[in-house]
């Protein structure tokens, strides 16, 4: 079994990067809409070590960073810490989509979304976000469209689901901005 504190000691070096674009995305949300955000996942917003695993801390495993109370909408923030081409796949990890999907099924949240942040080689920064809905869970577990990974990241094996580039539940984060405001 690994200890609790595996991932976070693979990733530390990478703390401030993860926690920045989480910052990025809360300004420009709170910027464009005016609603609040509120830190929901373990360590959102925070590159400080937090002590025990996500139920040591009264969360649950894959929570997603942030929680809009007025909008009953979950955002997970999420992206390589790596310049990448645009056309490249999108990776989310499981735990993050198994906690979407069962919030969906006890009707929990209104818009689950993964604001995925690449800085492409070109040193331009593309916000895409992934809607996580019945549309896309059947893309997972009737269509099977999205194929499991296994990369080695670090010396290390992870899993992820692989999302197109382009695909019908991924919107522009603007289309998104205008979703919130409408709901």
């Amino acid at each position: 079994m690994m200890n609790k504190y595996y991932w976070k000691n693979a990733y530390q070096d990478y703390w401030n990067l993860a926690s920045t674009k989480e910052k990025k995305i809360k300004f420009l949300v709170e910027r464009e809409t005016g609603l609040k955000l509120i830190e929901n996942g373990l360590g959102a917003g925070s590159n400080d070590l937090v002590n025990g695993d996500a139920k040591d801390n009264g969360l649950n495993k894959g929570d997603a960073d942030f929680y809009i109370e007025e909008k009953d909408c979950y955002i997970e923030v999420t992206g390589p810490n790596i310049k990448m081409d645009f056309d490249r796949p999108l990776w989310i990890r499981p735990d993050k989509l198994r906690n979407a999907y069962r919030k969906i099924q006890n009707h929990e949240g209104k818009l689950h979304v993964v604001v995925h942040v690449l800085e492409q080689l070109n040193s331009q920064t593309v916000l895409r976000v992934v809607v996580l809905n019945h549309v896309f869970f059947d893309h997972i577990i009737e269509k099977k469209s999205f194929k499991k990974v296994n990369p080695i990241i670090r010396g290390n094996k992870e899993t992820y689901y692989e999302i197109p580039p382009i695909h019908e539940t991924i919107i522009s984060f603007e289309e998104f901005l205008k979703r919130l405001r409408l709901m």
